[in-house]
């Protein structure tokens, strides 16, 4: 079809003139709607079978295996409804995808365990949807408020139709539809009552019995997860949505703007923040390091408590202006190589810090704070680490954003896997520390077959309850973690733990 150009207007609506010559048989907007049409009922019945299988899955059971099988048939029912259905190259990402985010469930359901899921499967759903990679992170955070705003519109939406046509209209549509064929059926079911005394008979146990309603609960429950299901197979209708917002900023180049960040304050800055932490350097080189006693009244637990996590507060300060900075940086070698000396010396805090928490281990044992302390220094130094990397390089903010996040995200997936009791509980019994058995007898399942391993191998009752790990009620209720309990803490009972 030729285009028609309209002249003598802006070049910007020139080719608004296409409906001149276009084909009035065939509204653009008509494939569309048609489509939409068809997988409507389609939408509505998976929703049902997913409300059901939600209600045999998750409803008043411990959060298990079930768990994990319920967003697996989630992802299905996404993948369902896409039009064309799912390549093999998208099928095979999809797989992977969804098998990653739901394996820290099968493992143990923990709150770790569910944002590793709900976060992966919201970056698997929008793949489905065919947003491009470099979208990921954007879609994937307006995925669930998205998706409640379009259940919203799908909900009211024919209601809104539905009044604009008129209420009289529909209802003499009605009345006019259904009034002889209800009203004349009445009649003859009341005829063959009459005549069929066996019906009657049938209807009198019908009218005898009373339908058990659901609980208001179980009622509350549907209703949670009816917003929920609806985002996740409306996911494909909702891609331009999804991608709104990321081709509309317009990166705007320019100076930067001098505020309280500025070239001489950042100068000032770094000669002041070195020189302070100079300071604190040199006499956790002198105590930590170098063997000389601590003043009177000061013991080295002391010192480690109060200085190992207000350090690495310190240091994550540190970071966040070393990224502020950088634009001042980058042009002046004298700042530059300040700015590294102070990234230098905030890993040799960081560490000092973890040295500080190690000898507060030493004395008082391990405890999940103390534990989550410890890796969450070593997540700051690395960061830290990555920062000077970043300086002696050249790259940006954005390089060493998207790693840092990588980082975290990496390490909290494998958290989610190992079993943090049962370390505890492992180092505590198996160094010379002050035990605290309260703590230890009310840590989780995990650290029971370690419990019982020290007891039989002391002859002795560390709690005053024996070791045992609840069996799960049925199959909804299993875990990964919670079986090899079981079954190493089963072993070490008979005697037959190797």
């Amino acid at each position: 079809m030729k285009t028609y150009l309209i002249r003598g207007v802006p070049p910007s609506v020139q080719r608004d003139g296409w409906w001149l010559n276009a084909d009035r048989t065939a509204p653009r907007s008509q494939a569309p709607q048609d489509s939409r049409a068809r997988g409507a009922p389609a939408q509505v019945v998976l929703l049902v079978a997913l409300i059901v299988l939600g209600d045999v899955l998750v409803w008043q059971v411990m959060p298990g295996i079930s768990l994990a099988v319920f967003c697996a048939a989630l992802v299905l029912g996404a993948v369902a409804l896409k039009p064309g259905g799912v390549g093999r190259r998208l099928g095979a990402r999809v797989a992977g995808g969804t098998f990653l985010a739901l394996m820290p469930l099968v493992e143990l359901v923990q709150p770790l365990s569910m944002l590793i899921a709900v976060v992966g499967l919201s970056v698997v759903l929008v793949m489905i949807a065919g947003i491009r990679r470099r979208a990921l992170g954007h879609a994937a955070l307006r995925l669930w408020p998205v998706g409640i705003a379009q259940g919203l519109r799908d909900l009211f939406g024919p209601l809104r139709c539905w009044s604009q046509q008129g209420i009289d209209l529909q209802l003499s549509g009605l009345v006019r539809g259904w009034l002889v064929p209800l009203g004349l059926g009445g009649l003859f079911v009341l005829l063959l009552l009459v005549a069929n005394p066996v019906a009657v008979t049938w209807l009198e146990h019908l009218t005898l019995f009373e339908p058990a309603l659901p609980e208001a609960g179980r009622v509350v429950f549907w209703l949670l997860l009816v917003p929920v299901i609806w985002s996740v197979l409306s996911v494909t209708r909702m891609r331009e949505q999804l991608r709104g917002g990321m081709s509309k900023v317009a990166r705007v180049q320019g100076p930067a703007r001098e505020g309280l960040i500025n070239p001489a304050s950042t100068a000032r800055a770094l000669v002041v923040f070195n020189t302070v932490f100079a300071v604190q350097t040199l006499m956790d080189m002198v105590y930590l390091y170098g063997g000389v006693g601590l003043p009177a009244g000061i013991t080295y637990a002391e010192y480690a408590h109060r200085g190992a996590y207000p350090l690495v507060i310190t240091a994550l300060l540190a970071g966040a202006f070393a990224l502020m900075c950088q634009r001042w940086v980058a042009g002046a070698p004298v700042l530059r190589a300040l700015l590294m000396l102070w990234v230098a010396q905030n890993v040799a805090l960081v560490i000092s810090s973890e040295v500080r928490l190690s000898l507060y281990v030493e004395v008082y044992g391990l405890t999940r704070l103390r534990l989550a302390a410890a890796i969450w220094m070593g997540l700051v130094a690395t960061g830290l680490v990555m920062i000077l990397w970043q300086v002696c390089a050249g790259y940006g903010n954005r390089w060493l954003l998207v790693r840092l996040g990588a980082l975290g995200a990496g390490v909290l997936y494998v958290c989610a896997w190992v079993s943090f009791d049962a370390a505890i509980a492992a180092y505590n019994l198996s160094h010379d520390v002050r035990h605290d058995t309260r703590y230890l007898c009310q840590l989780a399942d995990g650290a029971q077959p370690v419990i019982a391993a020290y007891d039989a191998q002391r002859e002795t009752t560390l709690c005053r309850w024996p070791a045992a790990v609840d069996m799960p009620q049925d199959w909804r209720e299993w875990g990964f973690r919670n079986w090899r309990a079981r079954h190493s803490l089963n072993a070490i009972q008979t005697g037959t733990f190797q």
